[in-house]
């Protein structure tokens, strides 16, 4: 009797393989029919909210706070040289609004507006002036008092890092929000203009007064009534009429006022 043959290992191993490359090529040859695999998704990176800057506290502002900032992750932009709000300020802009209105025992806060040192120190100081008082404004016009707001310049004067580097400009141009005074009382008892130079924050009412005023100085004076020519004729006045006329008025008037100051 004959014993069976035994199988190559190398033989086995052939067989395995033939079996894998049929078995990979059955979706290759399906999908000519129908595929329905899901398409392709870039493996995503690493998720999450933006990590806030170094400076940004871990815990929000209490009364119990050792410092006067108030920190608010964002950042107030404007126009290159102006004092006009830029549309990505209002994230920052309706947080700040919010905390404003959430902490009625602030009774002032402190706007400070800083910038960076490439023009000279009156230019900046005077933007950073408008710079705050326009973040006031927008306050004010979102129904915050005007009696608790104060705006403040520093121009160059604190800068937070090297004006030779661009990344130290950006940060240098910002604006500061400082709580000023607390029940009435200034917090920390430190200065509520804390050194800086303050504009006078308007109402809303006030400040549009003054944009009607503007608006009427610039219009052009009213054209004087038409000129008519007399030609050469000489007309004669009567003394005593045009006498009797202006003393009659002095005395609907109240009477003619002294040329002297009366003797106490």
């Amino acid at each position: 009797m004959l014993s069976p043959k035994k199988r190559s290992p190398r033989r086995n191993v052939g067989k395995a393989a033939a079996a894998a490359v049929a078995l990979a090529a059955l979706p290759a040859a399906a999908a000519g029919c129908y595929d329905n695999s899901l398409p392709q998704v870039a493996v995503p990176g690493p998720g999450g909210p933006k990590a806030p800057p170094p400076w940004f506290p871990e815990q929000p502002w209490t009364e119990k706070s050792a410092e006067t900032r108030i920190y608010i992750e964002g950042k107030v932009v404007f126009d290159t040289n102006k004092a006009i709000l830029r549309p990505e300020s209002e994230p920052y802009l309706k947080k700040m609004l919010a905390f404003v209105q959430d902490h009625q025992e602030i009774t002032r806060i402190r706007i400070e507006g800083h910038t960076d040192s490439r023009a000279s120190e009156d230019h900046n100081q005077v933007l950073s002036g408008k710079r705050a008082m326009a973040v006031a404004d927008w306050l004010v016009d979102n129904g915050v008092d005007y009696a608790r707001l104060i705006a403040v310049g520093f121009g160059e004067s604190r800068p937070l890092g090297p004006n030779e580097l661009v990344e130290g400009r950006d940060d240098n141009r910002r604006v500061e929000v400082h709580v000023a005074e607390v029940r009435g009382r200034p917090f920390l008892g430190k200065d509520p203009y804390n050194g800086g130079i303050a504009l006078v924050v308007k109402s809303k009412e006030e400040r549009e007064k003054e944009k009607e005023a503007e608006r009427l100085a610039r219009l052009p004076p009213p054209k004087p009534p038409p000129y008519k020519k007399t030609g050469d004729v000489v007309v004669d006045v009567n003394v005593t009429e045009l006498q009797a006329k202006l003393q009659k008025k002095q005395e609907q008037d109240g009477g003619a006022l002294p040329s002297t100051p009366p003797k106490k």
